[in-house]
C-alpha cells in the first residue's frame, strides 16, 4: 500500500493545499464552527433560536466552498440580516458588560460565536490575499451578532460585570 502525504488535502475545487496553510485554516474553523452551532442549537430552548441555528448550519457549508466556488448570494446576505432584525427586536440589549455563559445553551452559543469570529479573522486574510469575496468577511460578521443575540434571547437577565 502507497503512503499518502499526509500534510496536505484536496480542497473543495480539487487542489492539494497545504493543511496548514490559510485555507485549510479557514475551512477548519468553519466546521469548528458548525459543529459548537449544531451543539448550541440541540440544547437550544428557544424554537426561532432553533429553527434558524439550523438554517446557519445549512449557509456554512455554502460559505465553507466560498473560496472555491464564490458561492455567496446577496440573498443569503439578506437573509441572515432579516434573521438580525427580527433577534434584534426580540431582545434588551444590556447597557454594560455581562457574563453571556450563564447555561448549556448560551454557554454554547458564546464557544459558536468565538469560533465564527476566529473565522471571520481568516477571511479576512484571505480577502486580502484574493481568495475570497467581503461577502464572506460580512456574512461572518453579522453571524457573529446574530449568534450574541441569540445568547441575550436564551439567557434573559444576565449577570453584569
Amino acid at each position: 500500500m502507497e503512503k499518502k502525504d499526509s500534510s496536505v488535502t484536496r480542497t473543495a475545487n480539487g487542489k492539494l493545499v497545504d493543511k496548514d496553510s490559510n485555507i485549510a485554516w479557514y475551512v477548519g474553523t468553519l466546521d469548528e464552527a458548525n459543529a459548537f452551532i449544531g451543539l448550541a442549537k440541540v440544547f437550544a430552548r428557544d424554537e426561532d433560536v432553533k429553527r434558524t441555528l439550523g438554517e446557519v448550519q445549512k449557509k456554512m457549508f455554502v460559505l465553507g466552498v466560498e473560496y472555491a466556488r464564490k458561492s455567496l448570494t446577496e440573498n443569503d446576505y439578506e437573509w441572515l440580516m432579516s434573521k438580525v432584525r427580527e433577534f434584534e427586536r426580540a431582545v434588551t440589549k444590556p447597557n454594560s458588560f455581562v457574563i453571556l455563559e450563564k447555561d448549556e445553551p448560551t454557554a454554547f452559543l458564546s464557544v459558536a460565536r468565538a469560533v465564527v469570529r476566529r473565522a471571520e479573522r481568516i477571511a479576512v486574510r484571505l480577502y486580502r490575499e484574493g481568495l475570497v469575496g467581503m461577502n464572506a468577511v460580512e456574512w461572518l460578521n453579522k453571524l457573529n451578532y446574530l449568534l450574541y443575540l441569540m445568547i441575550l434571547k436564551e439567557g434573559g437577565d444576565f449577570e453584569k460585570v
